[in-house]
């Protein structure tokens, strides 16, 4: 009896062993699935654009022995000023009131003595949005004749740079892959189809100008120049 259950128990080890081969799980390895040999190239690629609209900041600091009459004194000289400025044609939502303060002055304070207040400085300056660079040397001189005395720029940019951006980007790319097509060369290899990109940066500096008070002149000379515009790219392409 003790044999004949010896027996039936070796048999369905054997038969689970069997079984268990034929349902053996095999990995099958897909070469597309394999890793891809790449190479990393940074492209720079910069295009210029005339500028075609400019900033402009237009101010004047009162002097007054009270606070309150300096400050009134510059809020009524920047009024006049942004009158003047829609009268040269810029309209109302590109006029902008910045920089309002008032500070005290001293005196003395030397030989021991305190420093006392003698009065207070108030100052305010507009910025004006000029988008028709043809009209600046115009505006300048309205914003003087208004009683500006603090001038500063012209800050020069591009009211739209889609474009010169998309441009520059390409030059991007192409400078990208003449960097890896080097890289590759030097290891034996060619450069095949873009694993993937990004962009570092893409940028058009303002480009500024300080006229001062060489803005009181009777005429301004205006030279807007170019922007350039600079695409920074990273592209990671296939090696053959």
């Amino acid at each position: 009896m003790k044999n004949a259950l010896r027996m039936a128990l070796v048999a369905l080890v054997a038969a689970l062993a069997l079984a268990a081969a034929g349902c053996q799980t095999k990995v099958v390895t897909d070469s597309a699935a394999q890793r891809v040999d790449t190479v990393t190239a940074r492209g720079t690629g910069t295009v210029h654009a005339s500028p075609d609209q400019a900033e402009m900041s237009f101010g004047l600091t009162a002097r007054r022995t009270d606070a309150k009459e300096a400050l009134s004194v510059a809020s009524k000289a920047a009024t006049t000023i942004a009158d003047a400025l829609k009268k040269a044609g810029i309209p109302a939502e590109d006029i902008q009131t910045q920089n309002v303060s008032v500070s005290p002055e001293y005196t003395g304070g030397d030989r021991g003595t305190p420093p006392r207040v003698t009065g207070y400085a108030a100052s305010i300056s507009v910025r004006a949005k000029v988008r028709d660079i043809g009209k600046l040397g115009d505006v300048i001189a309205a914003a003087t004749d208004a009683g500006a005395t603090e001038i500063s720029g012209p800050v020069f940019t591009l009211s739209e740079d889609a474009m010169a951006a998309s441009d520059a980007i390409e030059k991007a790319v192409e400078d990208a892959r003449r960097r890896a097509t080097a890289m590759a060369k030097a290891a034996g290899k060619q450069v095949g189809a873009v694993i993937s990109m990004s962009e570092a940066d893409v940028a058009s500096p303002p480009i500024y100008y300080d006229l001062g008070y060489r803005a009181a002149a009777e005429a301004v000379p205006i030279e807007p120049g170019q922007l350039d515009v600079t695409a920074r790219i990273s592209v990671v392409f296939e090696l053959k």
